[in-house]
């Protein structure tokens, strides 16, 4: 069973279960979240404002808290970010960081109240965070040589394309895929017959980033907030 970071009173068997849920989180939920640390002030703060799913928010602050120390560089971007928490949390927490790009197709409401809730408690974050309204075809290119690349569940071949951004800036990356449609189209006939095709594209993936130079390792967030829980962490060799 794969601990809890984050927040690790949901270690506790009774509140797992809580983590995965789908509603918005809600103000009555900041009862979870006691301490004066600036990760639990953050969260309640999310909770204030009801800025996102629950699911949401245990999803990024896990996966922050896997890839944070590998991760991150002095610029980073992430990719498909809908709502970006992830990519603001490591503008609120990382100090090496000076600029967090936030990259998708339409810039949500919901990018606005999560932002406005970290920068209640992290006022720094504003002056990091720039939003980019556009496809993540080719958008390594428009990034800065060396940035760091992170989504969360780029749907199906999205997470491909967000490697291809990551191969063109040279920088490390963090991934958690999703949606398997249509991916490992190119990987071997045996390993998707043999691993199914969630399995043999990651290890498709795999192989690609150590053949570009990239050392691979794999790290998970818990199950209970998502079946699709999977992280690739990509740092050069």
């Amino acid at each position: 069973m794969t601990p809890f970071k984050a927040f690790r009173n949901f270690n506790d068997p009774a509140l797992r279960p809580l983590t995965g849920v789908r509603a918005r989180i809600h103000p009555d939920s900041a009862q979870y979240f006691p301490g004066d640390g600036l990760p639990q002030r953050i969260a309640r703060a999310l909770c204030a404002r009801k800025a996102v799913p629950v699911k949401e928010v245990f999803e990024s602050f896990e996966f922050f808290e896997r890839t944070r120390r590998r991760a991150r560089a002095t610029e980073m971007a992430d990719l498909c970010c809908g709502h970006g928490l992830t990519g603001v949390l490591f503008a609120a927490f990382e100090r090496r960081v000076d600029r967090v790009t936030l990259v998708d197709r339409r810039r949500t409401a919901s990018f606005d109240t999560v932002l406005d809730a970290v920068a209640s408690e992290a006022p720094w974050v504003t002056d990091k965070v720039v939003y980019l309204e556009r496809s993540v075809e080719g958008v390594g290119h428009a990034l800065a040589p060396g940035t760091a690349i992170i989504a969360v569940h780029a749907c199906g071949v999205r997470t491909d394309r967000c490697i291809d951004a990551g191969l063109a800036t040279g920088g490390p990356m963090a991934l958690m895929p999703c949606c398997y449609y249509r991916t490992a189209a190119d990987a071997p006939v045996a390993l998707r017959r043999a691993l199914g095709r969630r399995d043999a594209t990651d290890v498709h993936r795999t192989y690609r980033l150590e053949a570009a130079g990239y050392r691979v390792d794999w790290s998970a967030v818990p199950a209970e907030i998502t079946d699709m829980h999977r992280i690739l962490i990509a740092v050069r060799a």
